[in-house]
Protein backbone atom coordinates (compact mmCIF):
# COMPACT_ATOMS: atom_id res chain seq x y z
CA UNK A 1 0.00 0.00 0.00
CA UNK A 2 1.46 3.51 -1.03
CA UNK A 3 -0.40 6.75 -0.32
CA UNK A 4 0.47 10.83 -0.40
CA UNK A 5 -0.99 14.01 0.44
CA UNK A 6 -0.59 17.21 0.30
CA UNK A 7 -2.04 17.85 4.00
CA UNK A 8 -3.00 16.95 7.67
CA UNK A 9 -2.64 17.60 11.33
CA UNK A 10 -1.50 16.48 14.78
CA UNK A 11 -4.46 16.31 16.91
CA UNK A 12 -4.58 16.34 20.86
CA UNK A 13 -8.62 15.87 21.20
CA UNK A 14 -10.27 18.40 18.85
CA UNK A 15 -7.01 21.16 19.56
CA UNK A 16 -4.82 21.64 16.43
CA UNK A 17 -1.33 20.61 18.04
CA UNK A 18 0.58 20.63 14.46
CA UNK A 19 -0.31 20.99 10.50
CA UNK A 20 1.26 18.91 8.37
CA UNK A 21 2.51 19.30 4.42
CA UNK A 22 3.28 16.70 2.03
CA UNK A 23 2.79 13.42 3.68
CA UNK A 24 3.41 9.71 2.50
CA UNK A 25 2.30 6.60 3.88
CA UNK A 26 4.43 3.02 2.80
CA UNK A 27 3.67 -0.22 4.03
CA UNK A 28 6.63 -2.22 5.90
CA UNK A 29 8.09 -5.32 4.64
CA UNK A 30 7.63 -7.60 7.37
CA UNK A 31 5.01 -9.16 9.81
CA UNK A 32 2.81 -7.79 11.92
CA UNK A 33 1.51 -5.52 9.13
CA UNK A 34 2.80 -1.71 9.83
CA UNK A 35 2.70 1.12 7.70
CA UNK A 36 5.20 4.43 7.99
CA UNK A 37 3.59 7.37 7.57
CA UNK A 38 6.39 10.49 7.32
CA UNK A 39 5.11 14.38 6.92
CA UNK A 40 6.56 17.82 6.95
CA UNK A 41 5.58 20.05 9.94
CA UNK A 42 4.60 23.56 8.85
CA UNK A 43 3.41 24.75 12.17
CA UNK A 44 2.85 23.84 15.65
CA UNK A 45 1.49 25.01 18.61
CA UNK A 46 3.54 25.34 21.02
CA UNK A 47 1.40 23.81 23.87
CA UNK A 48 -0.50 21.13 22.58
CA UNK A 49 2.46 19.57 20.89
CA UNK A 50 3.66 18.43 24.28
CA UNK A 51 0.63 16.85 25.08
CA UNK A 52 -1.23 13.53 24.76
CA UNK A 53 -2.67 11.55 23.64
CA UNK A 54 -1.86 12.43 19.96
CA UNK A 55 -3.87 11.87 16.80
CA UNK A 56 -3.08 12.39 13.26
CA UNK A 57 -4.89 13.25 10.44
CA UNK A 58 -4.51 13.29 7.15
CA UNK A 59 -6.40 14.48 4.04
CA UNK A 60 -7.13 12.55 0.77
CA UNK A 61 -8.44 15.00 -1.74
CA UNK A 62 -10.59 17.78 -0.05
CA UNK A 63 -13.05 15.13 1.03
CA UNK A 64 -11.53 12.01 2.78
CA UNK A 65 -9.55 11.92 6.14
CA UNK A 66 -7.98 9.36 7.52
CA UNK A 67 -7.55 9.46 11.28
CA UNK A 68 -5.22 7.17 13.61
CA UNK A 69 -5.90 7.55 17.48
CA UNK A 70 -2.98 7.59 20.14
CA UNK A 71 -0.36 7.49 17.83
CA UNK A 72 4.03 7.53 18.62
CA UNK A 73 5.20 10.61 16.77
CA UNK A 74 9.26 10.42 16.02
CA UNK A 75 10.96 13.50 14.48
CA UNK A 76 13.50 13.27 11.67
CA UNK A 77 15.47 15.79 9.76
CA UNK A 78 12.14 16.41 7.50
CA UNK A 79 9.20 16.66 9.59
CA UNK A 80 7.62 13.38 11.43
CA UNK A 81 7.58 9.92 11.28
CA UNK A 82 4.70 7.65 12.75
CA UNK A 83 4.37 3.94 12.87
CA UNK A 84 0.65 2.96 11.96
CA UNK A 85 -0.41 -0.28 12.93
CA UNK A 86 -4.04 -0.31 12.52
CA UNK A 87 -6.28 0.84 10.00
CA UNK A 88 -7.54 4.23 10.11
CA UNK A 89 -10.61 5.55 10.89
CA UNK A 90 -12.41 7.17 7.43
CA UNK A 91 -14.74 10.51 7.31
CA UNK A 92 -15.71 10.78 3.78
CA UNK A 93 -16.78 14.88 4.12
CA UNK A 94 -19.76 15.29 1.50
CA UNK A 95 -20.67 18.85 -0.22
CA UNK A 96 -24.04 20.72 1.58
CA UNK A 97 -25.58 19.77 -1.67
CA UNK A 98 -25.67 16.45 -1.62
CA UNK A 99 -26.77 16.11 1.60
CA UNK A 100 -30.02 17.88 0.47
CA UNK A 101 -30.51 15.52 -1.94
Amino acid sequence: MRASGLSGELRVGYQQAARLGAWSIELEPRLPRECTLKARVVSEHPYWITQGPIDVVVLLGSRVEWLWRDVQVQRDADGIVVTLKDRPIVDERREAAELER
